[in-house]
C-alpha cells in the first residue's frame, strides 16, 4: 500500500600679496564665433531604434529627467547591461531636438585624454594643440564648451568612472547643455538613473533577434535564466549559436568552456574571440583591494541573488573579526565600483551571476578563503532528526548548492561534508537523483580523503545506499548497508549505538526485496541495541518500532503491527506535534494496517490527515504527498468511489513518472493502483494495459519470483477474467499463488486471497465450460 517506510580607506589657503602687473583685463581665450556643427565629437554613435529591445520606457524616462527637471543624469548598472546602448538609443530619438551633439567615450586612461581626442578641436572650436600641455588643451576645450549660446545642447559621456565628480564644477552647466553620464560607479553630484535588466519576455525577443537557428523556447528561456537574463551576454550567446550553429547545450557551458564566438557587438565595437574571455576583460578585478577582494569571493560562493546585509554578515564573518568590523564600507565600496548591486529597500546585495562566473575564474577561490561560510552553510544544512523539521533546511539547499558548483574544490574533505549534508536535505525535498550524485562526488571524496574503511567513508556509503533505495536502486542499496555496516563493526565493536542504526538501514532494503523474515530479526536486534544505548522513547528507537510494525504488516501479522503502530505514533506526536512530517508518516503507517484490517474509515481518516499535512509542508508534488495519494486512493477503492480514487491514482501516477521514471519500481505500484480503479469502473481494456506496464517492470526489477511481482500477476488475472480470458488469468493466478506459497506460507493473508480468487475463477470457467 503505497511506500510505508520513511527513512529516511587640509588644503592650506595661506593669504598673498596680490601682484596687479600680472592681471590681464578681459578673457585669456577668444574665441571666433564660426558656424559649429551639430556633431561636436568625431563619433556620434546613433543605431537602429528597432535593435532596442525592452528599453522604451528608460528611454523616455531619459528624456523626462533631462528635458523638464533640467538634471544631470547618471545611468547606473551592471557592467554590459545596455547602459550604452540606452544613451544611443536616446541620442538616436531625440537628436533633432537638440543644437548640438556630443559623445565622449571614456578609455580609462584619463579623462582629459578622451574629451581632446573625442572633439573636432581645430575645426569646432580653432584650438591648437601643438606646445601645449594635455591639461590646458583640456581646460580651452571645456571653457569652448561654455561659450556655445545655442540651446539645449547634449553631452554625454559613456563608462565614466568615480574620478568624474572631481571636474562637477568644469563640466558645461545645465542652462544650456544636458548631460547624460553612464557608469557601473555611483558618482558624487550626480543624479542616478538604474538600469535594471531585461524582462523574461524581452530576453527572449532579444535572443530571437541575433538567432534564428534555435526554436526551442523552453531551453532558450532556461538559457536566459541561468544567465540571469544580462543583456551583453545574450546578444553575444545568440550571435554565437547562429554564427558558429552550436546548440543551446553548448551555450549552457559557454563561459565555463570559453568557447568560440568570432561575432561582432556594439559593445566597444570589438569582435568577440571567445565568450568568457571577453567578458572577462569587461569585468577586470585588478582594482580591488585585499578586502573588496576577499568580500568578493565570498559574494561569488552565494546564490546569484539578493541577501540581507544581516545574512551576509552571519554566513561569512567571524564575530569581532576585522572582516566584521569593515563589512558594511567594503560591501558598499564595491556597490559603488558596480561590482555589487544593492537593494536599498531591503538592504540587500547580490552580486550578478555574470560576475561570479569571472570572479570563480580570476581570483582562484581556495577553501581557506570561504571556510566561514562553507561551516555555515553545512551547519544549517545539518538536520537533527530528534528535533528538527527538515523543511525548515530547504531554504539553505541554494546556498549548499552553490557551494557545490566550485568545481576545483569538489574533492575537499570539508566539501565532502557539505555534500552528505546537503544530500539528506535534497532526499527531503525528493530530488533522489540529485542526492545520489553529490554523495557519489562526497565517496569519490571522502575514499581519496580517510580511505576506505574509515568511519567517515562508511557513513556516506549508508548515505548513498539511501539514495539508491529511493531510487529503486534495492540491490546496489543492499550492497552499500552491509558494506557500512561491516566497516562499523570493525571500527566501533558491534555493542556500539551506531550498529542499531545500520541494522535498521539494511533491515529496511531487505524489506523493499521481500526478505521479511531477515528484516525482522535484524530489527530485533536493533532494538536490543537501543534498548540498552537510548531511553525507551529516543527517535532511533520509535523509528525502529516503526520499521519493524511495517515488516510485521508484510508479514501478515496485522494486529502485532498495529500495536506498534499506535505506540509510535503516540510518541510521535508526543515528540514533534501534529504538523511535523514525521507525524504524518505515522499517521499514513497506521493507516495502511487499518486498511489491511479492513477499517477502511478509520484508515482513511488519518491518510486525510496525513495528506493535508504533506500538501502543507512539501506541496502537492512531492514524492511523499504523492503516497499519500496512493494509499488514500486505495482506501477510496475499496470504499467503492471508484472515481475519487481513480482522479488520485492518476495524480500520483503523474508525479511518479515525473520524479522518478516509468522504469521505476514505483511508478509500477502506480500503474497497477490506477488499474484497479479503472476496473471498478469497468474500464477492463485501460486497466488491462496499465498491469501490463507494471508487470514487464516488476519483472525486470524484482524477477518473476518476488512477492511484487506476484501481486502484478494476480491483479492482471483478475482483469483477464473479467474480459472473459479465463485461460490466461488462470496461469496468472497459480503463478501468484505460488509465489506467496512459497515466500509466506499458506497462512500469510495475501497467500489466502489469491487462493480463494484462483478457486474461484477456475469455478466461474467451469460453469462456461
Amino acid at each position: 500500500m503505497g511506500n510505508s517506510i520513511d527513512n529516511k580607506g587640509n588644503h592650506n589657503n595661506n593669504l598673498q600679496d596680490v601682484d596687479n602687473s600680472n592681471i590681464h583685463i578681459g578673457d585669456n581665450y577668444h574665441y571666433p564665433k564660426p558656424t559649429l556643427p551639430k556633431e561636436l565629437t568625431i563619433r556620434m554613435p546613433t543605431l537602429n531604434l528597432k535593435d532596442v529591445i525592452g528599453r522604451e520606457e528608460e528611454i523616455e524616462e531619459l528624456h523626462s529627467m533631462l528635458f523638464e527637471n533640467k538634471q544631470v543624469v547618471l545611468v547606473n548598472g551592471l557592467g554590459g547591461i545596455g547602459k550604452t546602448t540606452l544613451s544611443q538609443a536616446y541620442l538616436t530619438k531625440y537628436a533633432e531636438q537638440y543644437q548640438h551633439l556630443a559623445w565622449i567615450s571614456v578609455s580609462g586612461s584619463s579623462l582629459e585624454n578622451d574629451f581632446v581626442n573625442a572633439v573636432l578641436l581645430d575645426k569646432t572650436f580653432n584650438i591648437k594643440k601643438e606646445g601645449k600641455e594635455l591639461a590646458d588643451i583640456f581646460h580651452e576645450l571645456l571653457n569652448g564648451f561654455k561659450t556655445i549660446e545655442d540651446k539645449p545642447n547634449l553631452l554625454i559621456i559613456d563608462n565614466a568612472d568615480a574620478t568624474l565628480s572631481d571636474f562637477y564644477d568644469r563640466l558645461p552647466d545645465q542652462l544650456n547643455w544636458h548631460l547624460l553620464v553612464t557608469s557601473r560607479e555611483k558618482i558624487e553630484g550626480f543624479e542616478p538613473k538604474e538600469i535594471g535588466f531585461l524582462k523574461p519576455e524581452n530576453a527572449l525577443l532579444l535572443f530571437q533577434t541575433h538567432c534564428q537557428r534555435i526554436n526551442d523556447m523552453e531551453a532558450i528561456e532556461r538559457l536566459l535564466k541561468t544567465i540571469d537574463y544580462h543583456t551583453l551576454t545574450i546578444e553575444i550567446l545568440a550571435k554565437t549559436a547562429q554564427l558558429q550553429r552550436v546548440n543551446i547545450e553548448t551555450l549552457q557551458n559557454a563561459i565555463d568552456k570559453d568557447i568560440r564566438a568570432g561575432v561582432y557587438i556594439q559593445h566597444n565595437q570589438g569582435k568577440i574571440d571567445k565568450v568568457y574571455s571577453y567578458l572577462s576583460s569587461i569585468f577586470d578585478l585588478s582594482n580591488l583591494s585585499s578586502m573588496e577582494e576577499w568580500l568578493i569571493k565570498q559574494m561569488a560562493c552565494l546564490p546569484a541573488d539578493f541577501h540581507t546585509y544581516d545574512l551576509i554578515k552571519e554566513l561569512i564573518c567571524k564575530p569581532e573579526s576585522e572582516q566584521e568590523e569593515f563589512l558594511s564600507e567594503t560591501l558598499e565600496s564595491l556597490v559603488n565600483k558596480g561590482w555589487i548591486m544593492k537593494n536599498e529597500e531591503a538592504d540587500s546585495y547580490k552580486m550578478h551571476i555574470v560576475v561570479v562566473a569571472v570572479t570563480r575564474r580570476r581570483l582562484n577561490i581556495k577553501i581557506a578563503d570561504i571556510t566561514n561560510l562553507l561551516d555555515n552553510v553545512t551547519n544549517k544544512l545539518t538536520i537533527d532528526q530528534t528535533k528538527d523539521n527538515p523543511i525548515d533546511k530547504f531554504i539553505w539547499v541554494p546556498f549548499g548548492e552553490t557551494l557545490n558548483t566550485i568545481s576545483h574544490l569538489e574533492t575537499e574533505m570539508n566539501i565532502s561534508r557539505l555534500q552528505n549534508r546537503l544530500a539528506l536535505v535534497l532526499q527531503e525535498l525528493g530530488d533522489y537523483e540529485g542526492a545520489k550524485k553529490l554523495l557519489e562526488k562526497a565517496l569519490i571524496s571522502d575514499e581519496k580523503n580517510f580511505g576506505q574503511e574509515h568511519p567517515k567513508t562508511a557513513s556516506t556509503y549508508s548515505n548513498l545506499a539511501t539514495a539508491l533505495q529511493d531510487l529503486g536502486d534495492f540491490e546496489k542499496a543492499k550492497v552499500l548497508f552491509e558494506k557500512a555496516l561491516n566497516l562499523d563493526e570493525k571500527n566501533f565493536g558491534q555493542a556500539h549505538p551506531m550498529i542499531g542504526v545500520r541494522y535498521c538501514n539494511l533491515a529496511t532494503v531487505l524489506y523493499k526485496l521481500g526478505d521479511y523474515e531477515r528484516a525482522k530479526k535484524i530489527l530485533e536486534k536493533a532494538l536490543i541495541l537501543h534498548d540498552k544505548n537510548f531511553e525507551k522513547e529516543h527517535l532511533n528507537t520509535v523509528k525502529t518500532y516503526s520499521n519493524l510494525a511495517t515488516v510485521l504488516q508484510g508479514l501478515g501479522e496485522y494486529e502485532q503491527a498495529k500495536k506498534l503502530f499506535e505506540k509510535v505514533l503516540i510518541l510521535i506526536e508526543k515528540n514533534f506535534g501534529k504538523e511535523h512530517p514525521n507525524t504524518a508518516v505515522s499517521y499514513s503507517n497506521l493507516a495502511t494496517v487499518l486498511y489491511k484490517l479492513a477499517d477502511y474509515e478509520g484508515s482513511k481518516k488519518l491518510l486525510e490527515k496525513a495528506l493535508m499535512s504533506d500538501e502543507k509542508n512539501f506541496g502537492q508534488e512531492h514524492p511523499k504527498t504523492a503516497i499519500r495519494y496512493t494509499n488514500l486512493g486505495l482506501v477510496l477503492k475499496d470504499l467503492r468511489d471508484y472515481k475519487g480514487a481513480k482522479k488520485l491514482f492518476e495524480k500520483a501516477l503523474i508525479l511518479a513518472e515525473k520524479n522518478l521514471g516509468q522504469q521505476h519500481p514505483t511508478t509500477a505500484v502506480r500503474y497497477s493502483n490506477l488499474a484497479l480503479a479503472l476496473q471498478g469502473l469497468g474500464e477492463y481494456e485501460q486497466a488491462k494495459k496499465l498491469l501490463e506496464k507494471a508487470l514487464i517492470s516488476d519483472e525486470k526489477n524484482f524477477g518473476e519470483s518476488h512477492y511484487t511481482t506476484a501481486v502484478r500477476y494476480s491483479n492482471l488475472g483478475l482483469v483477464l477474467k473479467d474480459l472473459g480470458d479465463y485461460e490466461k488469468a488462470i496461469t496468472l493466478l497459480e503463478k501468484s499463488y505460488n509465489v506467496f506459497y512459497n515466500h509466506l506460507g499458506e497462512q500469510h493473508p495475501n497467500t489466502k486471497v489469491v487462493k480463494r480468487n484462483l478457486a474461484y475463477v477456475i469455478q466461474e470457467n467451469k460453469k462456461r465450460t
